[in-house]
C-alpha cells in the first residue's frame, strides 16, 4: 500500500473510532443524532473496505515533524525542513548504492535513480511526502523501495529501545549511511524536533528522548570494512535469499549475504556444480564496534573462484 493511501486509511479508521465513541455515549432519546452517526459510520466502513491493499510499485515515504521548528499544522521553518528531507534523501541514496552493489567508496554513482520527489505537504503537525517519480511506461519495479525500506529499518533500530535490534542492522549498513544516519538524528536534536516517519506499512514516531538514545548509539558506533580472500569449499547458496554458507580451511563456517552483483542464476549453478570443491572466496568483512569493543561481524560474499590445485595456507593464483 502506498504511504498515502496508508495515511487516508489510518485517518478513516480513526474516524470510524471517533463515531463509535460518540454513539457510546448517546442515550435512548438521541434518535436523530444515532441514525446520522449509524449511516456516517457505515459510509465510513465502506470506504475503508474499498481501499485497495495492493503492492506500491514506486518508492514513496511520508516524514511528518513536530518541536520547535514547526508551527502546528501551519508551516515548518524552511531552512530546516530542507535540511531534513535532504539528509533522508542522501540517507536513500547511499543505501541504494548498497544494495545494488554499485561500489562503497567516493561520490554516489547514478544518483539521479535515487532521486524522490515531494509531491504534496500533509498534515497531522507538517510533513511532506516524497515519492518516486517515473515514466508510467517503466511499470517494473526499481531498487528505490528497497533502499527507502531500509533507511526506514535503519532509522527504526537506531531509536529502537532494544539494542539487539540496531546491532542486527548495524551489521547490515556500509559506515557511510550509519553516519548519514546519525547526521539525519543530529539535526533532529539540535533543532528541538520530533518526527514520524512513514513507509510502506511501518508508522514510526520518534519522540525527543528516542532521538537522543540514537544519537548517542550513532556516536558510540563503528563500522569498519575490509575485503579479504579465504581458502574453503562452498557449502551452499540460497539463490532467492541471496545467502551463502562457505566452510574455510580451519573448520570455522562463514555465512551471510551475497553481492547483488553475482546473479540468482549463477548461485544456483554453484550449487550444482562446485559445492565441495577447493576454492578463495573474496569476502567483504564488516565489523560493528561499540566504544571501540567489537559487538558484530557481518560477511557478504563478493566472488568466489576454484582453485587449479589443492588448498594450501597462502592464497595461490586464481583463475
Amino acid at each position: 500500500m502506498s504511504v498515502l493511501a496508508k495515511i487516508e486509511r489510518d485517518r478513516v479508521s480513526a474516524e470510524i473510532a471517533s463515531v463509535d465513541k460518540l454513539l457510546a455515549r448517546l442515550t435512548e432519546d438521541d434518535i436523530f443524532m444515532r441514525e446520522d452517526l449509524e449511516d456516517r459510520r457505515a459510509e465510513l466502513v465502506t470506504i475503508l473496505a474499498n481501499m485497495a491493499d495492493t503492492d506500491e510499485i514506486y518508492a514513496s515515504a511520508a516524514l511528518f515533524f513536530g518541536g520547535r521548528p514547526v508551527v502546528a499544522s501551519i508551516g515548518i521553518e524552511a531552512q530546516f525542513g530542507g535540511d531534513a528531507v535532504s539528509k533522508f534523501q542522501d540517507l536513500v541514496s547511499k543505501l541504494m548504492v548498497q544494495e545494488q552493489g554499485l561500489g562503497q567508496r567516493g561520490p554516489v554513482p547514478n544518483k539521479a535513480a535515487s532521486t524522490m520527489h515531494i509531491t504534496n505537504v500533509v498534515r497531522g503537525s507538517f510533513g511532506f511526502l516524497m515519492q518516486e517519480v517515473r515514466p508510467q511506461t517503466q511499470l517494473v519495479k526499481s531498487g528505490l523501495p528497497t533502499a527507502v525500506a531500509s533507511a526506514n529499518r535503519l532509522i527504526a533500530a537506531l531509536g529502537a529501545p532494544n539494542d539487539d535490534e540496531f546491532q542486527e542492522v548495524a551489521g547490515e549498513v556500509d559506515p557511510r549511511a550509519l553516519a548519514t544516519a546519525s547526521e539525519f538524528f543530529g539535526l533532529m536534536r539540535s533543532n528541538g524536533a520530533t518526527f514520524r516517519l512513514v513507509v510502506g506499512n511501518s508508522d514510526r514516531s520518534f519522540t525527543g528522548a528516542e532521538i537522543a538514545v540514537a544519537v548517542e548509539r550513532a556516536a558510540e558506533t563503528s563500522i569498519e570494512e575490509s575485503e579479504e580472500q579465504v581458502q574453503g569449499t562452498l557449502e551452499g547458496t540460497l539463490p532467492n535469499a541471496h545467502a551463502f554458507e562457505f566452510r574455510t580451511l580451519t573448520g570455522d563456517v562463514l555465512n551471510g549475504r551475497v553481492d547483488r552483483e553475482l546473479t540468482s542464476e549463477l548461485l544456483a549453478t554453484w550449487n550444482t556444480s562446485i559445492l565441495g570443491s577447493s576454492a578463495v572466496a573474496r569476502i567483504l568483512v564488516r565489523t560493528v564496534k561499540r566504544n571501540g569493543v567489537v559487538s558484530r561481524q557481518t560477511y557478504t560474499l563478493l566472488s568466489l573462484a576454484i582453485l587449479e590445485g589443492p588448498a594450501t595456507e597462502t592464497v595461490p593464483q586464481l583463475r
